[in-house]
Order: C-alpha cells, then sequence, then structure tokens
C-alpha cells in the first residue's frame, strides 16, 4: 500500500499549466457606430394574402402544405357528413310541414263537426260507457283473485320451517358441535332471556 500512495503523491505534484487571460478591448461601442452609419434595408413590400373560397368556407380544412391521405380523407368525411345533417334537417322539416298539415285539417274537421250542432248518438255513448264499467270490473275482479292468491301463500320463511332444517340450521349446528356448546344450553339462555 506505501508504493501505491507514493504513485499517487508524485502525481500530484506534477503541475498542470494554467491559462492566463489577459485583459482585451470590447468592440461594442465599434459596432454601434458602425450600425448607425449603415443605411437602413429597404422594407419589404406588404402583398395581400391571397383569398381561397374553399378555405373561407372550411377553414378547418385551411393548410399551406400539400394535402395528405388522412387530411383528403378527413375533408371527404366532413363533407359527407355536413351532407347527411343537412339531409336530415330536411326530413325533420318535411315531417314537421306534413304534422301540421294534418292537425290543421283535423282542426277544420272538429270545427265542422261541432258547428253543426250535430246531436251525439245517445245509444252508441251508453254502450260505450257500459263496456269501459264492464272492463273496470274485470280488472278489479282480476285485481281480487290476485291478492287472494298472494295472501293464502305462507312468506318464504315459513315455507322454510315447513321444509324441515334447512342449511342454515345445519351450519349453525356444525358450528355449535365444534364450539362444544350443546342446543339445551341455548335454551336456557333463550328461556331466560325471554322471562
Amino acid at each position: 500500500s506505501s508504493g501505491i500512495n507514493a504513485e499517487y503523491g508524485a502525481r500530484r505534484q506534477i503541475a498542470k499549466p494554467t491559462t492566463v487571460v489577459e485583459p482585451f478591448a470590447l468592440r461594442t461601442e465599434i459596432l454601434a457606430e458602425c450600425k448607425k452609419r449603415a443605411p437602413k434595408p429597404p422594407e419589404p413590400e406588404k402583398r395581400q394574402p391571397r383569398i381561397c373560397h374553399f378555405t373561407s368556407v372550411y377553414p378547418e380544412l385551411a393548410t399551406e402544405s400539400r394535402p395528405t391521405l388522412a387530411s383528403t380523407l378527413r375533408s371527404s368525411l366532413t363533407k359527407q357528413r355536413l351532407q347527411k345533417e343537412k339531409e336530415n334537417e330536411e326530413k325533420e322539416r318535411e315531417k314537421d310541414l306534413v304534422n301540421k298539415m294534418r292537425q290543421m285539417e283535423l282542426k277544420k274537421e272538429m270545427t265542422s263537426k261541432l258547428d253543426t250542432n250535430t246531436p251525439v248518438n245517445s245509444d252508441e255513448l251508453q254502450q260505450k260507457l257500459e263496456q269501459q264499467k264492464r272492463l273496470e270490473l274485470e280488472y278489479k275482479e282480476q285485481l281480487a283473485n290476485i291478492q287472494a292468491r298472494v295472501s293464502e301463500r305462507p312468506f318464504l320463511f315459513e315455507k322454510q320451517g315447513l321444509q324441515g332444517p334447512g342449511l342454515d340450521e345445519r351450519i349453525v349446528r356444525g358450528v355449535l358441535e365444534r364450539a362444544g356448546i350443546s342446543e339445551d344450553v341455548i335454551a336456557e339462555i333463550l328461556g331466560q332471556d325471554m322471562v
């Protein structure tokens, strides 16, 4: 280890040459004077921007580079979508017009019938009222039958009690047997709580 330390010490004693910086004169003052003396360059002519009708209609598609396949497909898809939207709007307008015409015809028909003061056929009206009463009675009878069937059925917990010891009881008995507790002890505890 002493040889390594001696070698390291020898390396440290070798001095590296240092760079000396000498002062110099800045040229900023000279450059400023040259700029003042130099003539100003002429201003470029201002040209009017070229107007493209396509980009004014579709500003999102305005690009100065060549269109790529993706951009042409996107533009065609947007055109198709806009065309479909216009067609759908026209169809809706036509439907609205047809509906308005139907409503106007119905209004005219109703006002003409009301204006003529035609007597209402009382026999037909009486038959419709009787039919409606019959339907209501049948509906009430059906509801009563359903209610009677449901009330005759036992509740779910009663059903399970009637079927014998269920899975829950078997699980509880198994846990009690593993714990070493008999059913008699639980009956005594429940008997004391009940009193």
